[in-house]
C-alpha cells in the first residue's frame, strides 16, 4: 500500500513538473517572441525544475523496469537458470553502483547547503536543487532492491525444481 502511495505521489509530483515547465516555457516564448522581452530567472527555474523532474521520472522508469537494457544473454545463453543468474547479478551490481550514486550526490547536496551556494538569478540555495540527485537516486536504488529480490527469489526457484 505505502509502495504504491509513493509512486502515485511522485507520479503526481513528475505532473506537476511537466505542466510547470511547459508553462514556464510557453510563458518565454511569448515574452520573448510577442513583446521581444525576456522574463528574468525563468530559465533558471525551468533547469531545476527539470533536473528534478529527470531524477524523479528515472525513479518511476526503475519501479516500472522502463530502463534501457542491451542484454546479449537471452540471445547467447540458451539455458534459463543462467540467464536468471546473470539478470540477478546485474541487478545487484545496478544495486550497488546507484547505491554509491546516492552516498555520492548526497555528499554534494549536503556540501553545496552546508556552503550555503545560491543560484545567480533567482537567489535560491543550489542544494535544493541538488538534493533531487540523492532523492532520485534512492528511490531507483530502492526499486533496484526490489528488483533484486525478485530476480533473487526467482533464481532459488529455478534452482530447487
Amino acid at each position: 500500500m505505502a509502495w504504491h502511495a509513493a509512486l502515485s505521489f511522485q507520479r503526481c509530483v513528475l505532473a506537476i513538473c511537466a505542466v510547470l515547465l511547459t508553462l514556464i516555457i510557453f510563458a518565454q516564448v511569448i515574452a520573448r517572441y510577442v513583446f521581444q522581452t525576456a522574463i528574468f530567472g525563468l530559465e533558471e527555474i525551468a533547469v531545476y525544475i527539470a533536473i528534478w523532474f529527470y531524477f524523479l521520472g528515472g525513479s518511476v522508469g526503475a519501479s516500472e523496469r522502463g530502463h534501457i537494457s542491451a542484454s546479449l544473454t537471452d540471445i547467447l545463453i540458451k539455458n534459463d537458470t543462467a540467464q536468471q543468474a546473470i539478470k540477478t547479478f546485474s541487478s545487484l551490481l545496478t544495486s550497488v553502483v546507484c547505491g554509491w550514486m546516492v552516498v555520492w550526490s548526497w555528499g554534494l547536496a549536503s556540501w553545496s547547503l552546508k556552503m550555503g551556494m545560491m543560484s545567480t538569478e533567482v537567489n535560491i540555495p543550489i542544494g535544493y536543487v541538488h538534493l533531487a540527485m540523492p532523492v532520485g537516486l534512492g528511490l531507483m536504488t530502492l526499486y533496484f532492491v526490489a528488483e533484486f529480490a525478485e530476480h533473487c527469489a526467482d533464481l532459488l526457484r529455478r534452482l530447487r525444481g
